[in-house]
């Protein structure tokens, strides 16, 4: 059985948002006017707490306070065995959970000006004279009870708006969709302050559910299928329409549905969908703890924060998907075939970039000669990757008109500096000749390549150079031989930077992954996968990776 929830009426009494009886402490150490008192009140529908000391009184009106049903007004004799009605007033005032208790001195002996202005200044709300009259006692009451209730709502209302904006701030801070599903539950229990649940279904096989068993207790995730949002969704009065609601559920209907540790009780359900079609993203807590409107508003806010954030994932996946296919797109679709060398391939994007980045490779048959090459330009954008491609088709041109490889970095160099002014590339550009392993290499500014030899042993091929986009002289091609059975490595910067480290380490650390095991380097594939893993590099930068094996 389920329950519209309208964000405005109480489920059942409340101090916070009643304006009915009240719950009065009668502070006296007269039994017979405690009496008088208290039938008063009692007939008024008032509901009567009664202490004889000041220190009863102070554990009565604390120890109400922590069970969640705190005193509404203290009616305080001034004269009291123990101490004084004054400082009774000021113990309270001066503590968090009763400060807005108001508190009504009563006496029949300190009755002059001076006493009466010494109570008000000290905290009162009010001072009567005794003997007092029924009809004065009780307006008096109420009138303490108007302001203090109006101060007690303007307090939870800031209470929950504060607690709405940690938890918006939880949730726009998500990095993943894990993230996220923890910041909605946390949030949803932060303005509940009790247990809490958030369903979200974001892109490809994210279905899930967090849940909070207990408030300030780490919240725990599990997959979910799909289809629960369908029967999330049924609860409502949604549909397929787009926007929120609220309702709440039997703890029975609910246990049906999910075997949630919330569900001792009736569960209140937020939902949102901002698209049609799409997956609703919920929340949950215990009905009894979302009793007022402004939880209930702010529950339901936090669910369109949350549904809107998924959205944002998934379109966060369809742009990066769409830049991954475009950035591929610039690179070789085809690899050399030859029986003197093996060759294979690696592009790994950013994980935290939606647009593509420069990084490529390059690996075409001139003639009986190898041209293989790696570049990255500056930037992640689309004009980063229009010139990537530039270059790697000037590369070709520039190749296969038999120009070696130091010519073939000067005319990308006019070319860069001509059309792209202020933009910088780096370049490496090898001709090899796969029956001598003879290697022409010319450099601009690229990471040195990396050979690794048959019995295990790995060193850098230097060859300096000014990077691409500067007018300055470069060096003639310089010549290597690569080894028989050796392997030549290529790579961009992405592959050995990491934050807070050293370049040279990064280089260090690949040289001695490349030789720790033998294992890997019996097959190519397996090396480039190997060292993809192993060195984990910048995950903001793209890397491009080439393997060239001379069989």
């Amino acid at each position: 059985m389920t329950r519209a929830l309208e964000p405005g009426a109480a489920t059942e009494h409340d101090p916070v948002l009643d304006d009915g009886p009240a719950t009065v402490l009668v502070v006296d150490d007269t039994e017979t006017k405690r009496y008088i008192i208290g039938s008063w009140l009692r007939r008024a529908g008032h509901r009567v707490l009664e202490a004889e000391t000041g220190a009863q009184a102070l554990d009565v009106a604390f120890g109400a306070a922590d069970h969640g049903d705190p005193v509404d007004v203290a009616i305080v004799d001034v004269r009291l065995p123990d101490t004084s009605g004054f400082e009774v007033c000021e113990r309270l005032k001066s503590d968090a959970r009763t400060a807005s208790t108001p508190v009504v001195h009563v006496s029949a002996s300190a009755i002059t000006v001076s006493d009466r202005a010494q109570g008000l200044y000290r905290g009162a709300d009010a001072y009567l004279i005794d003997p007092i009259e029924p009809e004065v006692l009780l307006a008096t009451l109420q009138a303490a009870l108007r302001y203090s209730r109006a101060r007690r709502r303007a307090e939870h209302r800031v209470f929950v708006l504060s607690e709405l904006a940690r938890a918006t701030m939880l949730v726009n801070a998500a990095a993943t969709l894990e993230e996220l599903g923890n910041a909605i539950a946390t949030g949803a229990s932060l303005i509940s302050r009790a247990p809490a649940a958030s369903y979200i279904d974001g892109p490809g096989d994210s279905a899930r559910r967090t849940v909070i068993g207990e408030y300030g207790v780490e919240p725990k995730q599990a997959n979910v299928p799909p289809a629960l949002f369908d029967t999330l969704s049924r609860f409502t009065d949604l549909g397929e329409a787009t926007g929120s609601t609220s309702v709440v559920i039997t703890a029975e209907e609910w246990l049906r549905t999910l075997p949630d540790s919330l569900a001792s009780g009736p569960v209140h359900l937020s939902m949102c969908r901002t698209k049609t079609a799409r997956p609703p993203t919920a929340l949950a807590v215990p009905a009894d703890a979302a009793r007022h409107p402004e939880e209930t508003r702010a529950l339901r806010e936090l669910a369109r924060t949350g549904a809107l954030a998924v959205e944002a994932f998934r379109s966060y996946a369809r742009e990066h998907a769409l830049a991954l296919d475009l950035q591929r797109s610039f690179l070789p679709s085809v690899l050399p075939v030859s029986d003197l060398v093996d060759i294979a391939v690696r592009y790994r994007p950013a994980s935290d970039e939606a647009e593509i980045g420069g990084d490529f490779y390059e690996a075409v048959a001139i003639d009986d000669r190898l041209l293989v090459a790696i570049g990255d330009v500056a930037g992640h954008s689309l004009h980063a990757a229009t010139i990537m491609g530039e270059l790697r088709h000037g590369l070709r041109a520039y190749a296969s008109d038999g120009h070696e490889p130091d010519a073939i970095l000067e005319r990308l160099n006019t070319m860069l500096t001509r059309y792209h002014r202020y933009e910088t590339a780096t370049v490496c550009v090898l001709m090899f000749d796969p029956r001598t392993g003879v290697i022409d290499m010319a450099n601009a500014g690229h990471l040195p390549p990396l050979v690794l030899t048959e019995d295990g042993r790995a060193h850098y091929l230097v060859a300096g150079g000014p990077l691409l986009g500067l007018e300055l002289p470069r060096p003639g091609t310089t010549r290597f031989e690569l080894p028989e059975k050796a392997t030549l490595l290529l790579y961009t910067d992405g592959l050995v930077e990491e934050r807070g480290s050293d370049l040279d380490e990064g280089m260090e650390r690949l040289r001695a992954e490349t030789v720790r095991d033998t294992a890997p380097r019996t097959d190519l594939a397996a090396l480039a996968d190997h060292l993809l893993s192993a060195l984990q590099g910048d995950e903001r930068d793209d890397i491009a990776l080439l393997l060239l094996r001379r069989t």
